[in-house]
């Protein structure tokens, strides 16, 4: 198995210093998927945009993979017309 960081981004940045052990980069892949759809879930809270980044190193520092969701949630053009005519 090989150790692997995987650190954070989005309002706040988290480092990862700890690590995890994972058979492969599939395991890697699955971690990732979890780990930002869990930023989204706790993390969005009514911001009508955020963009959330999970950065994954190995134990030597290399950069394995990257991750990224963005999410917008806005208004209906017509809603937003509406709102600013009142």
């Amino acid at each position: 198995m090989t150790r692997f960081f995987i650190d954070t981004f989005d309002s706040i940045d988290v480092i990862d210093n700890v690590g995890q052990d994972l058979l492969n980069e599939d395991a890697v892949r699955e971690i990732v998927r979890k780990t930002l759809v869990g930023m989204l879930r706790d993390e969005h809270k009514g911001r009508p945009a955020a963009q959330y980044r999970a950065e994954v190193r190995d134990e030597a520092g290399n950069r394995v993979l990257t991750g990224s969701v963005l999410i917008v949630i806005d208004k209906a053009p017509e809603r937003k017309a509406a709102a600013a005519t009142e």
